[in-house]
């Protein structure tokens, strides 16, 4: 899979899901790709997001701006060559966060690992256990997407605690998203994050998928590395002001 193609279904990935269909508005910005949430899924608030991949980013930077954007808004990036980040900087944004666009033939996937059980998230009351004890603190199974049989929600609990999570969305036949992948700090380093991986994969191949593209951050790379995913390119996520 190319880099170009991999952008493509990340942004589909964020913007098609069944909250987003409900609470978002895709739309152009001159060369840019765009997306306005009237509600955010994390926070609640509304923002919009900015997606520039091999446009000049003087040229970025005005498609924004004429857009004429709610307060809280983002550029994302996939690139990072020289001079980059100081023109976006300049233009008054600041970087919020790194991430590295990966992809996995399935092909390659391994086989789901025996020492931690992974569960498949199915009803309303489950999702907000899952949500009022996430060791992150945020709302990661929204009744929306959990109504849609093209995402999979994905946990470990064990002794009433959630220890890890990640959800998987079926974008169509071949591809699929990776998203809100974590696992609780004091659990770290146990294997959990890949037994849950590992299982969500096999699914994803049960069902004849072909690719898993999913984003991660510097310290989630090595893992998804040695799952076999490839990097393809670097993203940059810019917040205004």
């Amino acid at each position: 899979m190319d880099a170009a193609t991999a952008w493509a279904l990340f942004i589909a990935g964020f913007t098609d899901t069944a909250f987003a269909r409900r609470a978002a508005t895709r739309f152009r910005a001159g060369p840019l790709e765009a997306v306005h949430f009237a509600e955010g899924e994390v926070a609640g608030t509304p923002f919009a997001e900015f997606f520039a991949y091999g446009s000049n980013p003087a040229a970025a930077l005005a498609a924004v701006a004429a857009s004429r954007p709610p307060q809280r808004h983002y550029l994302t990036v996939l690139e990072d060559r020289p001079g980059l980040r100081e023109t976006i900087e300049r233009g008054g944004f600041r970087l919020d966060d790194t991430e590295a666009l990966m992809a996995l033939d399935l092909a390659a996937a391994p086989l789901p690992l025996p020492e931690w059980e992974v569960s498949v998230l199915r009803s309303v009351e489950a999702a907000e256990w899952h949500n009022a004890n996430d060791p992150q603190g945020i709302r990661w199974a929204l009744p929306a997407n959990l109504a849609d049989p093209r995402m999979a929600h994905y946990a470990i609990v064990r002794d009433g605690r959630l220890l890890a999570r990640g959800r998987n969305f079926h974008l169509d036949a071949g591809h699929s998203y990776v998203s809100r992948v974590y696992t609780a700090e004091a659990h770290r380093g146990r294997g959990l994050a890949r037994a849950l991986m590992t299982r969500l994969l096999a699914d994803d191949r049960a069902r004849g998928a072909r690719w898993s593209v999913l984003t991660a951050s510097r310290m989630g790379e090595p893992l998804y590395a040695r799952l076999g995913y490839r990097a393809l390119g670097t993203i940059l996520i810019f917040e205004a002001g």
